[in-house]
């Protein structure tokens, strides 16, 4: 009889890549809520900083299914910036559909009005409150803060869909490297130490 070969590093990786693709693309459809609901960005933001678990989870899947209960700092490394780099590669094709196909400049025209609904405050009523400099220092500070916003703006303006998506794309490897450190010394486990 014939023993089954196990499956490479890399099309595990790949596979549970696709699941963590799959999740950030699922994230990624509360973003163009967020934009104009508070409710969708605080879920945006949870589901984001739920990203470690599912990642640590499915680390500790491969280590125990795959690895025989062991696996040092370097294996576990090595797979979860393979598989969340194979996530974002997923999610990149959605990223550049979202802002090629059907964002049509909904993310700047949120942008925009938050730009106007905060240059419509009237910081007057703010006269007298303890702890408020005095208003001219603070409006030349919020005006200020107003035209960084417009800034941003015109600068994501003028990107196109797939300088967006390479954007995304940085942001997602750069998480995948911070999150790849503590989940591998939290799953490594080493022969000798058990």
């Amino acid at each position: 009889m014939e023993q089954a070969q196990q499956p490479s590093l890399i099309n595990i990786a790949m596979n549970m890549g696709a699941v963590v693709g799959v999740y950030y693309i699922a994230k990624f459809c509360l973003f163009p809520l967020s934009l104009h609901s508070t409710l969708a960005a605080m879920l945006f933001l949870g589901l984001t900083l739920m990203v470690p678990f599912l990642v640590y989870r499915l680390t500790k899947l491969y280590r125990d299914r795959y690895m025989d209960g062991y696996i040092d700092f370097t294996q576990a490394l090595v797979f979860v910036l393979l598989i969340m780099g194979f996530g974002s590669l997923l999610t990149a094709a959605a990223h550049y559909i979202y802002f090629a196909y059907i964002d049509r400049g909904m993310m700047v025209e949120a942008l925009e009005q938050s730009i106007a609904q905060l240059a419509a405050i009237d910081l007057s009523t703010l006269e007298g409150i303890e702890g408020v400099e005095t208003i001219e220092t603070t409006k030349a500070q919020f005006d200020q803060y107003i035209g960084m916003m417009r800034t941003t703006a015109a600068q994501i303006m003028a990107m196109t869909p797939i300088d967006m998506t390479i954007g995304m794309l940085s942001n997602n490897v750069s998480w995948a490297i911070a999150v790849a450190l503590p989940v591998a010394l939290i799953v490594r486990r080493d022969k000798t130490h058990g």
